[in-house]
């Protein structure tokens, strides 16, 4: 199995005892479509706002050759706040995954990965893990993401997986 691109390296969590913890949340989900199919939705990065209701705005900033995203600018919405963000990715095509981190040195601390297993030509399994540090209390993000936010995602993907099929 290849391995991912290396991306470059994650922002230090935080010591200072004042900040929340980075809290990690990770989920696997049945998807109604094929693996491959998945994996390239997934991909179209700057269509997330479509099926992603914290997210605001994409913007691709740089992609690989095959043009998927390397970085891409997010704004997000919160219950009393919008903030912005980068994620660097690294995508591998063949084994259907992604990895994505904020750059060193901002704020607010993203990384995560998605992980696309087929189960048929018409179904996959989807795992999503999620790992925030955001710098502010969690009564500022959004209700349905403070739970499990990897759950709200892989939820709202399938979802529109299933609309885009239908």
């Amino acid at each position: 199995m290849p391995a991912l691109a290396v991306l470059p390296p994650l922002s230090p969590w935080s010591d200072d005892e004042d900040v929340a913890s980075p809290v990690c949340t990770e989920v696997s989900a049945t998807l109604p479509v094929g693996a491959r199919t998945a994996f390239e939705a997934f991909s179209d990065v700057s269509q997330t706002p479509r099926w992603l209701s914290v997210v605001q705005s994409a913007r691709v900033c740089r992609t690989d050759a095959e043009g998927r995203p390397l970085m891409v600018a997010f704004l997000a919405r919160l219950e009393r706040a919008t903030i912005g963000y980068s994620l660097a990715y690294a995508w591998d095509a063949t084994d259907l995954s992604v990895l994505w981190h904020t750059p060193v040195g901002g704020s607010v601390h993203i990384s995560g990965e998605a992980r696309f297993v087929p189960l048929s030509p018409r179904a996959s399994l989807f795992h999503y893990k999620l790992t925030l540090e955001l710098p502010f209390e969690t009564e500022w993000v959004n209700a349905s993401f403070t739970g499990n936010a990897a759950a709200a995602v892989a939820s709202e993907f399938r979802e529109h997986l299933r609309r885009a099929a239908g």
